[in-house]
């Protein structure tokens, strides 16, 4: 069975009716997993269900799988750990540039124990990030992805989460610098009476996610070279 025709799910409005439209979409055509990765077919957004693998989790939470090499080609200037209670929680990218200031790698877990996987959950808007922006897209052709926007010191930034085929997923957080975020206007509607500005907020991800998807290309092949949601390995 054929779902609709493929789908850029942009806003909440969009999200909600382009998901009832969606429901109950048989299980995506596509290859079988392999490595290095195979493509996705480009109608693979349109499907809620997802063909993946159930591999081990390619991030380990530090900066020592990016290449000098890598951070030089995004045009970065630095790497540095983000540290949690418990240890490493992350890298932050070090850009300083008036595009973007860091990029952040973070790994995304299941909310709870009764969910095996989070990337599925963010595909269908079920992950309870209360999102007003939600796109899907498949990053170089072989990973599905999501793109929302969060507020991490209260000013907006372009989330692009990746599927690794893992239970885990991988976040790329953009941070834009403070005099870019200003020139949006205020787009966390936490602050607006939950008034949301779907113009500025199209406009701000318009703007600012291309970067984060580039930068996320680059830096995927120190991380998960060969990789890709339907990669065994």
């Amino acid at each position: 069975m054929w779902c609709t025709e493929p789908v850029k799910i942009r806003l909440a409005a969009a999200l909600v009716v382009a998901l009832a439209a969606l429901a109950g979409c048989s299980t995506p055509p596509g290859p079988a997993p392999a490595s290095p990765a195979p493509p996705l077919p480009e109608d693979a957004i349109a499907y809620d269900d997802l063909l993946s693998t159930d591999r081990e989790f390619p991030f380990d939470n530090t900066c020592d799988q990016l290449g000098a090499d890598s951070i030089d080609e995004v045009g970065a200037r630095a790497a540095r750990v983000l540290q949690g209670m418990g240890g490493p929680v992350g890298c932050a990218v070090e850009f300083g540039s008036a595009e973007l200031d860091e990029l952040w790698i973070e790994a995304e877990g299941p909310p709870n124990p009764s969910e095996p996987r989070y990337f599925p959950l963010l595909w269908n808007g079920d992950a309870g990030t209360g999102t007003t922006y939600h796109r899907r897209l498949l990053l170089d052709g072989r990973y599905y992805a999501v793109e929302t926007i969060d507020f991490y010191g209260g000013q907006p930034g372009c989330y692009l989460t990746v599927d690794t085929g893992s239970p885990y997923a991988l976040q790329f957080r953009g941070i834009v610098p403070e005099a870019v975020a200003a020139t949006y206007g205020e787009l966390n509607s936490s602050l607006t009476n939950y008034v949301v500005d779907h113009v500025g907020t199209d406009r701000f991800m318009t703007d600012n996610c291309p970067v984060v998807e580039r930068t996320a290309i680059v830096l995927l092949g120190d991380i998960d070279p060969g990789g890709g949601s339907l990669a065994t390995s």
